[in-house]
């Protein structure tokens, strides 16, 4: 299993992904190219202590993967986005 902190390499924070989180309860971060999914979904889960519902996972066309974090209802996205200092 990767280090949690060799995956994620920072959440995204825009307009857009904001409203996300706030609408679908969907965190999204920036991740190394070589995670998968479930190197993902265990980085999130183990760096702030939630349980994920589902990932889903893009590359960009600057080169970059972006992860978007569907987590379980249990835990708002906006509550933890708090917790590990994006707002």
């Amino acid at each position: 299993m990767k280090n949690p902190h060799d995956t994620i390499v920072h959440p995204l924070i825009t307009e857009k992904t904001v409203s996300t989180m706030e609408r679908d309860n969907i965190l999204t971060f920036i991740v190394t190219m070589d995670s998968t999914k479930q190197d993902i979904l265990n980085a999130v889960e183990e760096l702030y202590e939630v349980e994920v519902d589902k990932v889903t996972t893009t590359i960009l066309s600057t080169g970059k993967k972006k992860a978007y974090v569907k987590l379980k209802e249990e835990y708002p996205a906006d509550e933890v986005a708090t917790k590990i200092g994006v707002f």
